[in-house]
This record gives C-alpha cells, structure tokens and sequence, in this order.
C-alpha cells in the first residue's frame, strides 16, 4: 500500500515489565512502518519504565510519557491528548498484535472510506492454549447503525477499543470514563456513532493474553459499572436509533447476566438483579433479537442462581 498516513498506537504501561517487551516487538514488527508509538507510564513501580526507555532510544518512533497512577482510562486519555496520528488504535501492553494488523487495517478503511476498521481477535492462555473470538463471521462493511448493532450483539466485533483502528476525526473530544471497570463500554459505541461507515476484518490480527495478574478472582462491587455504563450506553443509541431497542433491551439483560454469573449468591445485591430481570423478562421472552441461550439464561437465573452459575461455568 502506499499510504503515509501517521498511525498512533497508545499503550497504557503500569507494573507489565514481564510482558512489555513482547508487546513492543509485535508493535516495532509492523509491516506498516509510519507509527508514533506512545507510551503512558502510569506511575509503575517495577523496570517498565526502563525496558520502555532502551526501547526508546533505539526508536525515535516512540515516545515516553510519565505520570501518577491514574488507572487505564486516565492513561489512554493522555495518549489521545498526545497523538498527532490521522489514525489511532490502542494496544495493552501485556497483549500484542500480529505484524500486518495496522496496514491491514488502513488499508481497509481506505479502500472502503470506512472511519474506522475493527478486526477479531484471540485469546491465548497459560497452558498455551488459544481460542479464537470470530465465529466465521465474514468481511462486512456497515452503516453506523448497523455497526452499532452487530457490535452490541458482538456479531464480529465487540465494544474493545483495542481491535479498533479510529479515524482522529472519530474520537474528538471523546475521553474514556476515568475510574470505572469496562471503560470500553462508555467509550467506543460514541465513536462508532461518531462514523458513517466501519468495516471489519474477520482475521484475529489481536492476541489477548490471559495471565495469573489479569485475572481478578475476588468480586467487587466496581464491577456493577458494568451495568452503569451499559445502560448509559443503551440509552444513547436508543435516542438516535429507536429502532435498535431490540438489540439495547437484549444488551441490557445480558450485562446482569455477566454480573450474576460472578456475584456471590450471598450478595445483598443479588435480589435486586433477580427483580430486574424478573420484572423486565419480556426483554428476552418476547424480543425478535434474544437468542436460544439468552432465554436459558434467563429462565435458570430466575429459577436457581447457583444453577445458573454453574451452568456458565459447563458451557463456558
């Protein structure tokens, strides 16, 4: 391809130094070569900060910048502050992507005039096992209503903002929700309405890696932003596209679904998620949209949550 466009890739950086350096590498490896790398330090305590530097030393293409702990969605939003690329993805920094995600990605978009490109990706785990999100799903370029649909049913893609590549234009003056868990959720569906076309690229050109420190075991009531920001989001959609209330009363169940499989069943808030979906089942029972499993779910939830809670954990 012979596009210059400038790509800005942001990677938010605290305590990963076991991982940075392969996620670096996969990002160095591009084949697309016109990149503004920019690391955001976000007060970590171990030698990530160091690995970063000699990276950036023999880089000109990344630069450093340094600030308290802020968490996640504070750290991404310097990066946007920062970024001068006329396209922008984001990268964690204890995952990587494979080499030819970013030219393929713009490519995409400029073949098509798309605004942003959203790719599948994989997961790989401990034990070296992959798995990989796509289902078959094809090549497809959407409208911005249908690309709010298929990711709100996760038809190809989903709300992660790091199998994205964004127009600038996009994300102006969008900010990630600082201090809340599925920061995604409040912060890609407003790009995507942002955009009048997307496509996606069913290749998995993302690897998500599970490790012991990703992994939070223990329950914590942070994890009901998860609805918060849901609904949030429901609500905004539905405003401009009522037609999708389908599709956002369907998301809305399946965000209680998610909290119920991981909540303690002596959680105080369990019986007010059982009433929401008690009281709103027609969301499920009489939508067009809901799946075969969307109504086990359901029927299991408002029938036994220690069956139902089992029953995620068989079918996972």
């Amino acid at each position: 391809m012979n596009s210059k466009k400038l790509v800005s890739i942001i990677i938010p950086v605290y305590n990963t130094a076991k991982f940075l350096p392969r996620c670096l590498n996969s990002v160095q490896n591009q084949t697309y070569k016109n990149l503004e790398i920019i690391l955001i330090n976000d007060g970590s305590t171990d030698n990530s900060l160091t690995i970063a530097e000699d990276y950036a030393k023999k880089d000109p293409r990344i630069k450093i910048i340094t600030q308290k702990n802020q968490g996640l969605s504070a750290a991404r939003n310097t990066g946007l502050k920062n970024a001068t690329g006329d396209f922008i993805t984001f990268v964690d920094s204890d995952d990587e992507i494979k080499s030819e995600m970013i030219e393929e990605l713009l490519d995409a978009i400029e073949t098509t005039s798309a605004n942003i490109a959203a790719c599948s990706f994989s997961e790989s785990f401990p034990n070296g096992k992959t798995k990989s999100f796509n289902h078959n799903y094809p090549k497809k370029v959407y409208d911005t209503e249908n690309a709010l649909k298929a990711m709100l049913r996760e038809v190809g893609f989903n709300v992660t903002a790091t199998i994205k590549l964004f127009s600038k234009n996009t994300l102006k003056g969008l900010e990630f929700p600082i201090g809340k868990l599925h920061e995604d959720v409040g912060f890609t569906y407003k790009a995507i309405l942002n955009a009048q076309k997307l496509i996606f690229l069913p290749q998995d050109y993302y690897i998500y890696h599970h490790h012991d420190s990703s992994i939070i075991s223990k329950f914590s009531d942070q994890k009901f932003d998860l609805i918060t920001l849901t609904d949030q989001m429901c609500d905004d959609i539905e405003k401009k596209y009522p037609d999708l209330k389908d599709t956002t009363n369907e998301r809305r169940m399946r965000a209680r679904f998610s909290i119920l499989r991981q909540i303690p069943t002596t959680h105080p808030q369990v019986k007010s998620l059982i009433y929401y979906l008690k009281t709103h089942q027609d969301f499920i029972t009489k939508n067009p949209e809901a799946t075969k499993t969307d109504k086990i779910a359901l029927k299991l939830a408002l029938t036994n949550i220690k069956l139902f809670q089992l029953a995620y954990k068989l079918f996972k």
